[in-house]
């Protein structure tokens, strides 16, 4: 039975909680009577993003990023079996509500490693029965954020989940089983094929775009000569990438370390189970395999390999693998996570364009990729790292949560940034005081936009020629204009660098009713884009003349998301 607790639990995941699994994790000692976290970190307040995202928007804004992703935590939304906490959502709510007005799209992961300690006694995803506990939970995540969430994610990295809970123990629960690993990977794939095809069939679920997060790690022979190192390689690839990769490209697949364990994993209803796929990509790990049957083979560095902080190698050519590697499953890609740990700043900028450049080279190439996601935007507490890997764009002070831009970030800023680097091409951004200008309407008045101060206002640029504004055109008359007039909204068509008799005829054509301005020589349109760049885009500006929110094309969620933005400031 479902009940609902308003009593908020004051410990969070972005920091200081006390009711989830990693908590009991971080304060036990291991076999040999150590720290299990690096240094004896305690998670503690952590970044203190759950008290301070406000800020942490707005450095979002100032990086000029359009997309979000954060974890959800469970442990805070139902910390008893089946009671769930009205505060906890009500806390996401507002900071989904937040990232929209901001002109960012929430993405939210369902489970990142962390859950329920409740969860943890019942034996976790060791236990097939467990998925329902899963399910529950989000579904009643689903329902109360689904009108503000596009972008779900069920699990983040399962492979990562049991090779370092299951196998090096160095995870929660700490265990070294390898059969028992098996079995909780093929029950953390069921359990996200059964999670999508539940959450698709709710009501809002068609509307939703819901996937898997794979992490790959390509495993290398250390000696290209040698065979042991080619055979524990490929036999580390087929169990980290290949058995989930089949699992959901042919609902058949086989978790095989021989001499240890052989496990088939069937599921037809897995087959093209997801919307997108996540990939999490940091590096490659080469191989030595050796005649030990205690230890058949080591994780070794080539000297000649850039190191970062965490012992992974820079190789954009390996991120370049993986998006082909994952793209079998046919689906459209998110870059979940890609990043680099660099204390001393030294190789965070040749990080960026490197892998950037391996990213678009892919996209050049064809790859349906639709986003890519840095980890992080900030330090953050890096699991059994503790607090001492800096992944984040901004450094964070742990002692007084100060955030600060790297000066190694600044490429990353000015690449987002840069017009022209993307489809939307826009100069201005989010928070931005709109340029001030002189407009003329087809009727012949001339109206300044600083006088329009007071009212809501919606440029639309746009142009006869124009098919997708074409598209648009009866939403915006209907959805903005018809529906806000009357509220002190206006909506302004700016059409793109025609003659008046052409503005007139495209206008009676579409049979809108709001005003069309005209923009010889795209001057207008220049003030808030590139003039390279295309039409069919909005522009919404509040009462007291700042931008708010952006769009570019006719994109069904975002122009959702604009419209939602409209209401709220009205």
């Amino acid at each position: 039975m479902k009940t609902e607790n308003k009593n908020a639990n004051k410990h969070a995941p972005e920091g200081n909680n006390t009711n989830n699994n990693w908590y009991d994790w971080e304060h036990q000692l291991d076999e040999n009577n150590k720290p299990r976290i690096h240094n004896g970190d305690k998670s503690s307040i952590a970044a203190d993003h759950w008290n301070r995202y406000p800020d942490d928007i707005r450095l979002m804004n100032e990086l000029g990023v359009n997309h979000y992703r954060f974890s959800i935590e469970w442990s805070k939304i139902e910390p008893e079996n089946g009671n769930f906490n009205i505060e906890a959502i009500q806390h996401y709510r507002d900071l989904c509500d937040s990232l929209i007005k901001n002109n960012i799209t929430p993405v939210i992961t369902l489970h990142h490693f962390t859950h329920p300690i409740w969860f943890e006694n019942l034996g976790a995803f060791e236990k097939r029965e467990n998925v329902s506990h899963f399910i529950e939970y989000s579904e009643y995540a689903f329902n109360n954020l689904k009108d503000l969430v596009p972008i779900w994610c069920t699990i983040n990295e399962p492979s990562v989940f049991v090779s370092q809970g299951y196998f090096n123990g160095i995870f929660p629960p700490g265990k070294k089983d390898p059969v028992l690993a098996a079995t909780v990977l093929e029950n953390l794939l069921y359990a996200h094929t059964k999670t999508y095809k539940h959450l698709k069939g709710l009501d809002g679920g068609d509307q939703t775009q819901i996937g898997l997060v794979k992490n790959i790690f390509q495993f290398e022979p250390l000696r290209r000569w040698h065979l042991l190192d080619w055979v524990f390689s490929n036999v580390l690839n087929n169990v980290f990438t290949n058995s989930t990769l089949d699992y959901f490209k042919k609902g058949h697949s086989i978790f095989l370390l021989p001499g240890m364990v052989k496990k088939e994993m069937k599921n037809t209803h897995a087959v093209g189970a997801m919307d997108f796929i996540g990939l999490n990509y940091y590096s490659r790990m080469h191989v030595k395999g050796q005649a030990s049957l205690a230890e058949p083979f080591l994780f070794k560095k080539r000297p000649q390999d850039i190191q970062t902080d965490m012992d992974y190698a820079l190789y954009p050519e390996g991120f370049y693998k993986a998006l082909h590697t994952i793209s079998v499953l046919k689906k459209p890609i998110y870059v979940t996570e890609n990043g680099v740990a660099d204390r001393g700043n030294n190789i965070r900028e040749i990080f960026i364009k490197r892998y950037l450049y391996a990213l678009n080279k892919a996209i050049q190439g064809g790859l349906d990729i639709r986003g890519y996601f840095y980890w992080t935007l900030m330090d953050n507490f890096e699991w059994a790292e503790g607090y001492k890997m800096k992944f984040g764009l901004y450094e964070v002070d742990f002692k007084t949560q100060a955030r600060s831009l790297r000066e190694s970030s600044n490429l990353f800023a000015k690449m987002v940034k840069k017009p022209g680097t993307d489809s939307r091409g826009y100069i201005v951004n989010i928070g931005d005081l709109a340029p001030n200008f002189t407009m003329e309407y087809s009727t012949g008045e001339k109206v300044m936009l600083s006088d329009l101060r007071g009212k809501v206002v919606v440029l639309q640029f746009t142009a006869s020629w124009c098919s997708v504004c074409r598209k648009e055109m009866p939403h915006l008359e209907k959805d903005v204009w018809q529906k806000f007039k009357d509220k002190d909204l206006l909506l302004i068509g700016i059409d793109r660098d025609e003659p008046l008799e052409t503005v007139i005829q495209f206008q009676k054509e579409m049979g809108t009713t709001y005003p069309l301005a005209l923009d010889p020589g795209a001057e207008i349109f220049g003030l808030f884009a590139d003039k390279n760049s295309g039409v069919t885009r909005n522009v919404v500006i509040d009462q007291k003349g700042k931008i708010v929110f952006l769009t570019r094309l006719f994109e069904e969620t975002e122009y959702n998301q604009m419209l939602k933005v409209i209401q709220s400031i009205l």
